[in-house]
């Protein structure tokens, strides 16, 4: 089921089609690709980044530095919030956002844009997360290496379109695997802290 048609709680989530987050971005009036920006926003929720600190950063890496106006913004609020939701649901909401129209060519770019923004969001919620070893280790390696997905002129469109299936659910499971490890384990040195 497409992120953008899921429903958390029996309710309709604010934005609900492709569409209006397109319509979103436009209103932000950024540079971002809807994978881009959902790719971006997703890798700071997956980070852990739970405080308004996210805002600052999308303003940022988004849009030169600057506020975006009140409307817009409070829209762009009620989807992160969303968004990290669909993260923490039981029936794992989470879903990549893509168009399910797109040829296979189209979609191997879309892919390598969401997991390209996605290791920005989750380098900048988590600035040592190329140090991390094992499976997480593992997942990151990864993920740089389809960032870097290609393909020739001359692949055929219907098993890229295939492949991009496949890799989709893949990088699903693989993000939320990493909100897993980063946004909801207690890491030791926070728990020395707690008293």
């Amino acid at each position: 089921m497409p992120f953008f048609e899921t429903m958390i709680n029996n309710t309709i989530m604010a934005i609900t089609k492709l569409n209006e987050f397109k319509q979103l971005i436009a209103e932000l009036q950024i540079e971002y690709t809807p994978a881009e920006f959902h790719g971006f926003l997703s890798g700071l929720v997956a980070g852990g980044i739970k405080d308004e600190s996210w805002q600052t950063l999308t303003y940022q890496f988004t849009n030169d530095g600057h506020c975006f106006s009140q409307i817009p913004l409070k829209k762009l609020t009620e989807f992160y919030q969303q968004l990290t939701e669909s993260y923490s649901q039981a029936d794992t909401q989470f879903q990549l956002c893509f168009d399910d129209n797109d040829d296979g060519f189209k979609m191997a770019d879309k892919i390598a844009d969401w997991t390209s923004h996605f290791m920005l969001g989750i380098g900048l919620a988590q600035p040592k997360f190329q140090t991390e070893k094992d499976e997480v280790g593992e997942a990151l390696d990864d993920l740089n290496e389809i960032s870097k997905l290609g393909y020739d002129e001359q692949d055929n469109p219907a098993e890229l379109a295939s492949a991009a299936d496949e890799i989709i659910e893949y990088l699903r499971v693989v993000a939320l695997f990493l909100h897993s490890h980063f946004a909801l384990s207690v890491k030791e040195s926070d728990k020395k802290q707690l008293h």
